[in-house]
């Protein structure tokens, strides 16, 4: 099981935050072939291509296939929040936040953890058999730490007294706390 993508989005407005993909992928129909800003020749056919973007730059540092998954899973988990069902009673910490698996797409499930000020949306690639609930249950304990310390790294860009609640995080210190914690949870 290796998290692929996360994504932070605001309680307040429902705007992203931050989406970031943590893998590269070589399939052909999110790809990047023939999508540079600047070649000029000719495609696989001989066609002259002209100077276009085919691609126009993401803001977001994660690619289009996770971008539209974690959308998807950030749709499902405001369904699930606005029923009002997921919260155990008695859960306190990081318990009280997690909300746990919200859907599958195909060898991807998405989890979330909500909190006060934002919800946090995950993608992560399970090749976890699913007879072996005790390994499954060890890896969602392991995200659920995981996502709780990836909340107090938002909190901590939220201190700096420039940074807007409700805008893109644009934080170094943010972004490269994430990336420790994501190559930490992808190496167990």
């Amino acid at each position: 099981m290796s998290l692929v993508a996360i994504g932070v989005v605001s309680r307040r407005s429902g705007k992203p935050l931050y989406m970031r993909s943590f893998v590269e992928s070589s399939d052909l129909l999110f790809g990047q072939y023939g999508q540079n800003d600047t070649t000029v020749g000719a495609d696989l056919w001989g066609d002259i291509l002209v100077e276009e973007s085919l691609n126009p730059k993401s803001e977001w540092s994660c690619e289009e296939k996770y971008q539209f998954m974690l959308h998807a899973a950030s749709d499902r988990l405001d369904e699930i929040l606005a029923e009002g069902k997921w919260k155990k009673p008695g859960n306190a910490g990081a318990d009280a936040c997690w909300v746990g698996l919200l859907c599958s797409m195909g060898s991807f499930n998405a989890f979330g953890y909500v909190t006060t000020n934002a919800s946090y949306v995950t993608i992560v690639e399970d090749v976890i058999a699913p007879d072996n609930a005790q390994l499954q249950k060890s890896r969602d304990v392991e995200l659920k730490t995981l996502l709780s310390y990836v909340h107090r790294a938002y909190t901590e860009s939220l201190l700096n007294p420039f940074s807007d609640i409700n805008a893109k995080i644009t934080s170094d210190r943010f972004a490269k706390s994430v990336n420790r914690l994501v190559t930490g949870f992808n190496q167990l």
